[in-house]
């Protein structure tokens, strides 16, 4: 029987505050740090083969003898961009697209808000991706920590809490891919501890992670696995690399996060453009939960920049109602000329702060 090198083997249960994950080695082994008796799930996944998951009770020391199925064929290709031929021969795209691991460093008791978002990271590591032409486009933060997204407004609390069962979303996680435009890195720079050795398991992350977002499923299970992974999917190591070529390029940050309830939430904020350009929307910040078989998969949020809706000027609507393409998704649809408060501000007068005034509804 061939060995499985680089399967992902995670554990939890027990009395385990996080999961345990692991990786075989070249011999197809691995060996779990020492665990108390109890109840515990495991489970092995590596491309090419069904996942595996197994209910283990220990009570001593165990050897576990696993075997994994070949996957059943999927419909699915891996995307090159719009224009393969010219993308695949780029060199900075070759490395963008091959880009390992750098340094690793102590990232504990550090908070980073992001619009609406509110990352705390509280006992882990930090590992910062290789440069690409003097630019780094991305980290691996694994440990734990806790995210928050609070809705700016209360009508995007209550369709939050229609789609997730609560107004705000808050979720304990273990891991955090990022990718970004080259000055978002600076968000993470003040939380760098100690430089330290990189965690064992930050490659088999990297590459689940790879594996994750550059298929494309031609049969999408629903809505949401057509937006992140039909024709219209991004291809963000093309969305880097105009970045690198363009300083002025619209930058982004892209959080992909396994969270202990969510195991795949996606937190993207990108100006100018928009989130979700699958979209067609102008709406800069959303928050994803992609879980094709759960009931709660869907985009949670979608929504504009915070300090959009914090300018110290009053909006009213303007009497030209904004252009079909830069209506945002609550507009669209709609027989209404208007916009969203948000967008109409951008093309619309102003009165000070403290000026009374009244609105009336259309």
């Amino acid at each position: 029987m061939a060995v499985i090198v680089g399967a992902r083997i995670e554990i939890v249960g027990g009395d385990l505050a996080q999961p345990v994950v692991l990786s075989s080695d070249a011999q197809g082994r691995f060996s779990s740090p020492d665990l108390k008796p109890g109840t515990y799930s495991v489970r092995v996944t590596r491309d090419g083969f069904e996942p595996l998951v197994k209910t283990v009770e220990l009570r001593t020391t165990l050897q576990l003898r696993l075997s994994l199925a070949i996957a059943k064929q999927q419909v699915e290709v891996i995307v090159h961009g719009a224009n393969p031929a010219f993308a695949n021969s780029d060199p900075v795209y070759r490395k963008l697209r091959e880009v390992g691991l750098g340094e690793t460093f102590r990232f504990d008791n550090f908070t980073m808000q992001l619009d609406a978002a509110t990352f705390r990271f509280q006992k882990g590591t930090l590992t910062i991706l290789s440069p690409v032409d003097g630019i780094v486009t991305g980290a691996i933060y694994i440990g734990e920590g806790h995210f928050n997204l609070k809705p700016v407004t209360v009508f995007d609390a209550f369709d939050l809490n229609r789609r997730s069962g609560a107004p705000e979303a808050d979720e304990d996680f273990t891991e955090v891919v990022f990718r970004f435009t080259g000055q978002e890195r600076m968000r993470l720079l003040p939380g760098l501890g100690d430089k330290v050795e990189t965690p064992g398991d930050a490659a088999a992350i990297f590459d689940h992670w790879k594996e994750k977002v550059r298929k494309r499923r031609t049969e999408a299970l629903g809505f949401t696995e057509y937006l992140l992974h039909g024709e219209s999917m991004d291809n963000v190591d093309a969305d880097l690399l105009a970045a690198v070529y363009n300083s002025s390029h619209p930058p982004f940050l892209n959080a992909y996060i396994r969270a202990k309830k969510h195991k795949d939430l996606r937190f993207f904020v990108r100006a100018r453009v928009g989130a979700l350009p699958q979209l067609d929307s102008p709406e800069e910040v959303t928050l994803i939960n992609y879980a094709p078989d759960a009931m709660d998969d869907g985009v949670w949020y979608l929504d504009h920049l915070k300090s959009e809706y914090q300018s110290p000027k009053t909006t009213i609507y303007s009497a030209v109602p904004p252009s079909p393409s830069s209506r945002c998704s609550r507009a669209k649809g709609s027989s209404s000329s208007h916009c969203c408060p948000a967008c109409a501000s951008r093309a619309s007068l102003t009165i000070g702060a403290g000026t009374s005034t009244s609105f009336r509804k259309n």
